[in-house]
């Protein structure tokens, strides 16, 4: 079966950043919780009887292909519980875990992604032979939230393309007008521009180590070019380039918006001029599922009125009957 990437000419390809880099995670810096990296890999993060059971699991979740993103997120999960209960893991019981979903203050997200970090840590330990139960079984799952998040409106996005600062400019265009992630944004090379007989397109370093290709606009591609080869934005102070957070700074800043409202304003946008086409929409915005991208997609009064309209005008042509 033929690959993204075949028959297609790169320029300066490069691998993916952990290819490249293989001491790097493939998602620096991001933001997990309250805390940054560098104060999750503290050893006084985990207390001691947790450690050889915590260490065993992310080695399991390394074999099993997890991004170390999501390793690092489910080490910091498990460690606050861990220091929060005094006990050992294999001692937990179920209504242990129920006072820690249920505590004050804790959103719905974060419930779910918390029992979700449970049951696969007992889920683990149950296979591997370390409990015979799973206190999580039979408890009950947490419903996602209906609430539809805001694409950022056009006014906003202009606002921000408006910016005195090269570098925030382009950071709007990747997400406003690619619908790159922010930490897709932050890891960006420009030995990932490819160039064919279609066009210029971008090889986007996604979730999971996942690699997509991302056509481009001639005024995008031409502003990635300008930057030259290597990181499109280089770091500070070691790192090899800056992380989601700034990312996320310098756009809300300039737009008053995050950046992941601009990525559903692409996403709203290519369904408005693809026709609804929101199959593609979920190979460019790197969705597994079809449901997820749907969600990302705004309907505005506007759209709603021109359906009414159409309908309107259907029913007055009439079906031909007579």
């Amino acid at each position: 079966m033929a690959g993204p990437l075949q028959g297609r000419t790169i320029i300066r390809a490069a691998p993916s950043a952990t290819t490249r880099y293989p001491h790097v995670s493939p998602w620096p810096c991001r933001r997990i919780g309250k805390q940054d990296e560098r104060t999750m890999s503290k050893k006084n993060m985990m207390p001691e009887p947790w450690n050889d059971w915590v260490d065993e699991w992310s080695a399991d979740m390394r074999l099993r292909s997890l991004s170390e993103n999501t390793i690092n997120l489910r080490r910091y999960q498990i460690g606050a519980f861990a220091r929060h209960t005094g006990k050992h893991p294999g001692e937990v019981t179920a209504s242990d875990i129920r006072k820690w979903l249920g505590r004050k203050g804790l959103g719905n997200a974060a419930k779910r992604g918390d029992r979700c970090m449970f049951s696969m840590f007992y889920g683990w330990a149950q296979r591997n032979g370390k409990r015979f139960d799973n206190p999580v079984e039979g408890m009950p799952t947490i419903k996602r939230e209906q609430r539809k998040k805001r694409a950022a409106p056009e006014q906003a996005v202009l606002i921000g393309r408006d910016s005195s600062d090269p570098r925030t400019r382009l950071i709007i265009m990747l997400a406003a007008d690619a619908g790159l992630r922010r930490a897709e944004i932050a890891q960006v090379r420009g030995d990932d521009l490819i160039d064919d007989e279609l066009g210029w397109s971008l090889i986007v370093h996604g979730k999971g180590g996942k690699d997509r290709i991302v056509p481009l606009s001639d005024e995008l591609a031409r502003e990635i070019r300008r930057r030259g080869p290597g990181w499109l934005f280089p770091g500070e102070k070691g790192c090899d380039h800056i992380c989601g957070d700034t990312v996320y700074r310098l756009v809300k800043d300039a737009t008053g918006y995050p950046p992941h409202s601009l990525r559903r304003r692409f996403a709203t946008a290519a369904y408005i001029t693809s026709n609804g086409n929101v199959m593609a929409i979920k190979e460019l915005l790197g969705h597994e599922s079809l449901a997820t991208t749907q969600g990302y997609i705004t309907v505005s009064g506007r759209m709603l009125r021109t359906v009414i309209e159409q309908a309107r005008g259907y029913e007055a042509r009439g079906t031909g009957d007579g």
